[in-house]
């Protein structure tokens, strides 16, 4: 039973330690999911891309088209990065948000960022439009020292968008007051509810192109 437990815990992305995401079965699945997939559904043509936040959206009946969901409950940017050969040519937009395991993993704001530039580099080599979302905060319970590398690294990736012309989705206006993932949206401080999906891909149609 602890033994299930702790995978169940480490799959969902809650371990902070050194584990190695591209080593889990689920991860393992998905990215193999994803590489059969990729030469289908050529009319789909926008891609979201991130972790178990984006891995829990239905974004396909959200948004109100046809979406690649690229999440991958518990992944990193280094997860990220190992898995954008199954990106297919058709993809055209990617909407990204991930780091936040990285943060609670250890990483620092510097190294999330080194590895968000490596994977918009890649995309826009690919001709992708990229869209930036900001990484979100952390509730109440979870939130230790987490939350101010967050800060961190959304700083930088906002002033990078700016730089490079990319846009930047700012979403913690929305879910969270004083740096802090407010309960309303979340039942265990870390994954958004209903309500908040509603909310999120709000923002998204305010800018998205089928």
């Amino acid at each position: 039973m602890r033994i299930l437990l702790i995978s169940s815990i480490l799959v969902v992305g809650l371990f902070a330690g050194e584990w190695k995401i591209q080593n889990d079965p689920y991860y393992k699945h998905k990215v193999s999911q994803f590489e059969v997939l990729m030469d289908k559904n050529s009319d789909i043509t926008t891609m979201m891309l991130g972790d178990s936040i984006t891995d829990e959206g239905e974004w396909s009946e959200l948004l109100g088209f046809k979406v690649h969901n690229r999440g991958i409950s518990g992944d990193t940017t280094d997860g990220v990065l190992d898995r954008l050969k199954t990106v297919s040519a058709n993809v055209k937009q990617v909407f990204i948000m991930i780091g936040v395991n990285d943060i609670m993993r250890g990483k620092s704001a510097e190294y999330v960022f080194e590895n968000y530039k490596k994977i918009i580099k890649y995309l826009q080599e690919k001709d992708i439009k990229i869209v930036i979302q900001s990484t979100l905060y952390i509730g109440e319970s979870r939130k230790q020292n987490f939350n101010s590398k967050i800060e961190k690294l959304n700083k930088d990736l906002k002033e990078f968008a700016k730089n490079n012309q990319i846009i930047f989705i700012d979403l913690n206006p929305i879910f969270t007051k004083n740096k802090t993932l407010l309960k309303e949206f979340t039942y265990d401080d870390l994954h958004l509810n209903g309500k908040s999906y509603i909310l999120w891909s709000n923002e998204l149609k305010k800018i998205t192109t089928k």
